[in-house]
C-alpha cells in the first residue's frame, strides 16, 4: 500500500520524537536533545511544531500517561520494553491532549511506529490499549480525593515527593494553583526597550507585523506576545525594540531599583535579560558589568546589548564565586544563582523527575556567590539574591544564613509591587506562577549598612 508524503513525514516525526524521548530518559536536557534532533532532520515548520508539542507534552504528562497504562496493561511498567512504553505514551498523549490529531491517526501511527522500530510483535498490544482507551471514553481514573497528594500527583504529572513538598510549604490552595501552572504552554513575555520606544508604541509596531502584543496588567513595560512566528525575523526585533524575558525576571530587575548614573554588577548574567532591563532603566547612564563563566555566553550578552543599543553594558568572562579586585564597587549587585529550577517546570518539565535529594550540593555554590557578590557592594547599595526555584533550602534559608554571617548587611524591603509574594520577611518574595502568570521565582534584597 502506498502512502502520501504527509503520512511518511508524520511517521518520521514520531520516530524522531521517540528517539529524543529515550535520550531524555537517560539524562539528556530536553531543549538540547530536541534542538539536535530537529537540526539533524529535514522537517517543515508544521512538523517541527508538532514534534516539539508531542516531545514536551509526553515529558510533561509522563506520570499521568503511565497511570493510564498501568490500568490497561497486564505487565507492570518496568517489564514493558522501553520503546513500546514510549510509543504508548506518545499515542495516549495525542489522544488526550492533541485535538488536532484524529483518534484513528493516533492509533494507526502508533502501530506503524512499532513496526518501524522493530517492535512488530507489540503492535497488537499497542493497538488494543489505545483502542480500548478510546472505547471507554478516555478516562483518567484519578485516585480518590481522600488521598489528595496522590490525586494531584497523577492529575498534574508531578512526583509525589514534590507534591508533598508544595503542599507542606504553600498549603493546599496555593499548591494546587502552582501545579495547575506547572503544565501547559508557558506565556511568552517581552521587555520593552524603553530607551528606544514606549510600551504603547511597541504594541502598535508589532501589530503592523501581525504580532499581537498585550501589556501585562501588573508588570511595567512587560508585554505578552502571540502569533509571533520567527521572532528574530521581526523588524521590531532587529531594531532592538524589545528583548524576550519572563515576567518574573523583569520583577527581579525591578526590585534592584537602579537609578541613573549607578553601577551594577550582574554576576551570573546569561542570557542577559536582567542586565538589559537594568541598562534600559539607567537611560544610557551609569554602567552594567555582566559576567558569565563561559566566553560564548558572555559574547551573546554583548551581542544582545549591541542589538538593543545599550552602550552602558560590558559583558565579560568571570567566575561568580571568586572575588575580582579589579572590579569597581557597585551601587547594585545581582546574584541570580544556579538552582534546581523548580519554578520553571512549564519550560523544562524533566526537572520535576529529579530526586529532591539531588539538589543538596547547590547550597555551597549559591552561598559562595552571594558572599562574593556582597564584597562588591557600596554602603547603602542594594544586593539582590534570586533563583528560579521554590525550595526553602535554596531561598529563605540561604538569605537568612547570609544575614547571620554578615552583620554589616540588613534586610532591604522589596517594592510594593511584590507585596502579594512576601515570604518570611519583608525583604523576601516567593513568586508563585499563579501570582502574575510567570515562572516561579525567589527574590531577597539586602543593603550594606556600613
Amino acid at each position: 500500500m502506498t502512502t502520501n508524503p504527509q503520512e511518511n513525514t508524520n511517521k518520521d516525526v514520531r520516530r524522531m520524537v521517540l528517539k529524543a524521548l529515550t535520550k531524555v530518559e537517560t539524562g539528556g536536557y530536553s531543549n538540547l536533545v530536541l534542538g539536535d534532533a530537529l537540526g539533524g532532520e529535514q522537517f517543515n515548520k508544521r512538523d517541527g511544531a508538532f514534534a516539539a508539542a508531542l516531545f514536551y507534552g509526553v515529558i510533561e504528562r509522563r506520570l499521568t500517561l503511565d497511570h493510564i497504562i498501568k490500568g490497561r496493561s497486564r505487565l507492570p511498567l518496568e517489564k514493558l520494553d522501553k520503546s513500546v512504553l514510549g510509543i504508548l505514551r506518545m499515542g495516549l498523549y495525542q489522544l488526550l491532549y492533541m485535538g488536532s490529531v484524529p483518534d484513528s491517526a493516533a492509533v494507526n501511527e502508533s502501530v506503524l511506529l512499532c513496526k518501524a522500530t522493530g517492535k512488530t510483535s507489540a503492535s497488537g498490544f499497542v493497538n488494543a490499549v489505545l483502542r480500548g482507551f478510546i472505547r471507554d471514553g478516555k478516562p483518567l481514573n484519578l485516585p480518590d480525593n481522600n488521598n489528595l497528594p496522590l490525586r494531584l500527583s497523577v492529575e498534574y504529572s508531578c512526583p509525589l515527593p514534590l507534591v508533598r513538598l508544595f503542599l507542606k510549604r504553600f498549603g493546599q490552595e496555593a499548591a494546587k494553583g502552582l501545579l495547575e501552572k506547572s503544565v501547559g504552554t508557558p506565556p511568552l513575555y517581552a521587555r520593552v526597550n524603553t530607551a528606544r520606544i514606549s510600551c504603547e508604541a511597541l504594541v502598535a509596531r508589532l501589530a503592523e507585523e501581525g504580532v499581537q502584543a498585550v501589556p501585562h496588567e501588573v508588570i511595567p513595560d512587560c508585554i505578552s506576545l502571540y502569533h509571533t512566528g520567527n521572532l528574530e525575523k521581526l523588524r521590531a526585533f532587529e531594531e532592538g525594540l524589545f528583548h524576550i524575558q519572563d515576567g518574573s525576571s523583569q520583577l527581579c530587575a525591578f526590585a534592584l531599583n537602579a537609578l541613573k548614573g549607578m553601577t551594577m554588577l550582574d554576576l551570573c548574567a546569561a542570557p542577559g535579560g536582567k542586565s538589559f532591563t537594568v541598562a534600559e532603566q539607567l537611560q544610557g547612564s551609569g554602567s552594567v558589568l555582566s559576567f558569565d563563566q563561559y566566553d560564548f555566553k558572555a559574547s551573546l550578552i554583548q551581542k544582545g546589548a549591541e542589538r538593543l543599543g545599550l552602550t552602558n553594558i560590558k559583558a565579560a568572562v568571570g567566575d561568580a564565586t571568586i572575588y575580582n579586585p579589579e572590579l569597581p564597587s557597585a551601587d547594585r549587585v545581582l546574584c541570580d544563582v544556579p538552582c534546581s529550577g523548580l519554578g520553571i517546570l512549564r519550560r523544562k518539565p524533566e526537572i520535576k523527575y529529579k530526586p529532591l535529594d539531588s539538589f543538596g550540593s547547590l547550597h555551597d555554590i549559591q552561598f559562595a556567590i552571594l558572599q562574593n557578590g556582597a564584597r562588591y557592594l557600596k554602603p547603602g547599595g542594594v544586593l539582590i539574591y534570586s533563583t528560579c526555584t521554590l525550595r526553602r533550602e535554596e531561598n529563605e534559608d540561604i538569605a537568612q544564613e547570609f544575614l547571620c554571617h554578615n552583620p554589616t548587611f540588613a534586610p532591604m524591603p522589596l517594592p510594593e509591587l511584590l507585596k502579594p509574594c512576601i515570604s518570611v520577611q519583608p525583604n523576601m518574595a516567593v513568586i508563585l506562577p499563579q501570582h502574575f502568570d510567570t515562572d516561579g521565582f525567589f527574590i531577597a534584597a539586602f543593603t550594606r549598612t556600613q
